[in-house]
């Protein structure tokens, strides 16, 4: 059930391919987002209910509060700019979720695209962390 169509086909490729990039270039803490990151999807997939497109989905939520604690906190700790990046944009995937829960003119479709979007951004943030550290580790630069 997880990568029926297209759109969850190329979810699953840019992820690997990040978690690659984060594990070939990136120093621990990229390492760490990454794996959080794919642990979180893979978590989130499983509890997400397909029945119900309608309400807010409670457990996905959890999950993605969960990580934005991780987030925030590992942020604070680290020097890495980009998991600023990583932290506020996973705020945004949990701001969505608030959005769907306290307006119930949020329509499904937007709430599942603001979930999406803000998602790949994250996945963005970690892509561009690892490739950053890998530079700035590269001895060659």
């Amino acid at each position: 059930m997880f990568l029926r169509t297209l759109p969850q086909q190329v979810w699953f490729v840019a992820l690997v391919v990040v978690c690659i990039l984060a594990f070939w270039r990136g120093g621990r803490p990229e390492r760490l987002v990454a794996v959080l990151w794919a642990i979180s999807w893979l978590i989130s997939r499983s509890v997400y209910n397909y029945d119900n497109w309608i309400d807010p989905q409670w457990s996905v939520l959890a999950v993605d509060v969960g990580v934005l604690i991780a987030f925030a906190a590992l942020a604070a700790y680290s020097d890495r700019t980009w998991l600023l990046f990583a932290t506020a944009f996973q705020l945004l995937n949990v701001v969505t979720h608030v959005a769907m829960i306290v307006d119930s003119e949020v329509r499904a479709r937007a709430y599942v695209y603001g979930l999406v979007i803000w998602s790949y951004m994250v996945l963005a943030a970690i892509g561009v962390g690892a490739w950053a550290e890998g530079r700035r580790e590269s001895p060659n630069r």
